[in-house]
């Protein structure tokens, strides 16, 4: 798979799941729904992610890394 259809598809994902998993959370999310908002099907984002367990990691992770430097800036801080 090429390069960047690989990191555009990963990035469709996380959106979505992103998306799927505020409005519902962990609980209510469903793979299915997160493939579908994503444009792709079920078995393709579970070759990405193989749990959803494993997609709400790498949600939460992404968006705890724009949260980091801020939180490092405010503690810091004198």
């Amino acid at each position: 798979m090429d390069k960047i259809k690989t990191e555009n598809t990963e990035t469709e994902i996380l959106i979505a799941a992103k998306e799927i998993f505020q409005q519902k959370g962990m609980a209510g999310a469903r793979m299915q729904e997160i493939a579908d908002k994503a444009k792709i099907n079920k078995a393709l984002l579970h070759y990405y992610f193989r749990s959803k367990q494993l997609l709400f990691e790498a949600v939460f992770k992404s968006a705890f890394s724009l949260l980091a430097p801020q939180l490092n800036k405010v503690l810091n801080d004198d």
